[in-house]
């Protein structure tokens, strides 16, 4: 059956769950070869007849290429499989997704961010995961064999529904340059509470006028998923969730107000910020930092690929450092953790769905190899990769993975893209327009209910 006749020209309406229903029920036996693991890519072709696949990803400089590689690498092996390989910023895979479903033009598989996974399962739009077809004996292997943060977001009802990439937290860098010549200790003096951050970046700042020569530290402004990314551990640190257990969005309550104001405090308070000067673009958002236009940055984890490119100065004279991130207290300092997974379009046939198992497990299963292309990102399997001395000697390695272990989930709601985009006008009402944060956090809780209502209509 056609993909197209699958899906109905309203997103997650009828049509669309009629055919996914029946795409996930589907069981997914046997023809393609069992293997012994999921450190070694399987031998045996997955068909003898021609497939053709569609896979979508997001770009990212490091982690987009590694996929392509392996990809290719798989048809060159495989040669009677072909794969239509494309990919989208970070910020709008998710929506091109929803739009693909929308309009019968889904892949077949796809990767998504660990954020999104309620948004396809609560529509049964991707299909359950068979672990012995990605090398595992048994489904509690499989979870033995990857980091909670997978886990949590990606094993529903005793079925596994995503096959891990990437998961990792998010840290402080800084120039340890331009810490020196201001007098800070990049040691001694790391910002341990967001309060200490805000004083060592309004002593980093430097300005000619009114106009920023040098911002201290420097949030993300330029897409809503980074926006929310880095509100999300201020809001819990400061005691608040994202929706009570009635689902009621609840954002807009004191801890979130201090939240908020915690979050405008650079620019507002300390005066080390200008939230509308940025260099960032969706594939490099710490652009403002590697061009030394601000002296720290709250990014995912950065090595050799992504600085040298840019800076290599920095690169080759190692004026860089990673902390934690900052908290509320000096106890609480977390970040959100998040990652990516490979999944599998419940309406894609049967038999596609098994050479997509088949080939996800290629994919990831040289870890090393995987490190090489992408580190510092690390990965959310447990094996195969974290004692490897290129690991355990990688710059800022200890902050990376602590990271990544303390971390914090982003919620988990089958409304993502609505409550990133409210949380991110929310921010900007009040760092560009002077809106008040409780003002301005009322009007995007009552954007996230109002969404979760259509949500639970349609």
């Amino acid at each position: 059956m056609d993909k197209s006749k699958k899906a109905s020209s309203l997103f997650s309406r009828r049509d669309v769950l009629r055919g996914a229903a029946i795409g996930a029920a589907a069981a997914l036996a046997s023809s393609v070869p069992r293997a012994g693991s999921a450190q070694s890519p399987p031998a045996k072709a997955p068909t003898k007849v021609p497939m053709k696949l569609t896979f979508w990803t997001w770009e990212n400089p490091q982690q987009r290429p590694y996929q392509h590689k392996r990809i290719q690498q798989y048809m060159q092996q495989f040669p009677n499989i072909s794969v239509e390989f494309q990919y989208f910023t970070f910020g709008d895979l998710g929506k091109k997704v929803t739009v693909g479903y929308a309009t019968g033009t889904a892949p077949d598989g796809f990767a998504t961010g660990d954020w999104l996974m309620p948004t396809w399962l609560a529509r049964n739009l991707i299909a359950p995961m068979d672990p012995v077809l990605l090398g595992y004996p048994s489904l509690d292997a499989f979870r033995n064999d990857h980091a909670d943060a997978f886990v949590a977001g990606s094993i529903f009802d005793g079925k596994a529904y995503g096959y891990p990439l990437w998961f990792y937290g998010l840290q402080n860098y800084v120039n340890t340059k331009q810490f020196k010549e201001v007098g800070i200790d990049p040691v001694k003096d790391e910002p341990k509470t967001w309060e200490e951050l805000g004083e060592v970046a309004k002593r980093l700042t430097i300005k000619k006028g009114n106009k920023f020569e040098r911002q201290g530290f420097k949030f993300a402004m330029h897409a809503a998923q980074w926006t929310t990314m880095q509100f999300n551990p201020i809001l819990i640190q400061a005691g608040g969730q994202w929706f009570d257990q009635s689902g009621k969005c609840t954002i807009n309550n004191a801890a979130g107000v201090k939240a908020m104001e915690i979050r405008a405090s650079i620019a507002k308070k300390y005066g080390a910020e200008d939230p509308a000067d940025s260099l960032a673009t969706p594939p490099i958002p710490w652009m403002d930092w590697l061009r030394e236009r601000c002296s720290m940055f709250s990014s995912v984890p950065l090595g050799s690929a992504a600085i040298k490119p840019i800076n290599p100065a920095m690169e080759s004279e190692g004026y860089y450092k990673a902390y934690l991130m900052p908290g509320i207290t000096a106890d609480k300092r977390f970040s959100t953790c998040y990652g990516f997974n490979l999944v599998i379009n419940s309406q894609a046939p049967k038999e596609k769905q098994e050479v997509l198992h088949h080939m996800y497990r290629y994919i990831m299963s040289d870890l090393i190899d995987c490190w090489r292309a992408t580190a510092p990102f690390t990965l959310a399997r447990k094996s195969g990769w974290t004692d490897h001395p290129e690991v355990k000697n990688a710059p800022n390695i200890d902050a990376i993975i602590k990271s990544k272990d303390t971390g914090v989930f982003l919620p988990r709601t089958p409304v993502w893209n609505e409550l990133a985009d409210a949380t991110h006008r929310a921010i900007q009402k009040v760092l560009l327009d002077n809106v008040a944060p409780q003002r301005a956090l009322d009007e995007a809780a009552a954007e996230i209910n109002r969404a979760t209502a259509d949500f639970k209509k349609s």
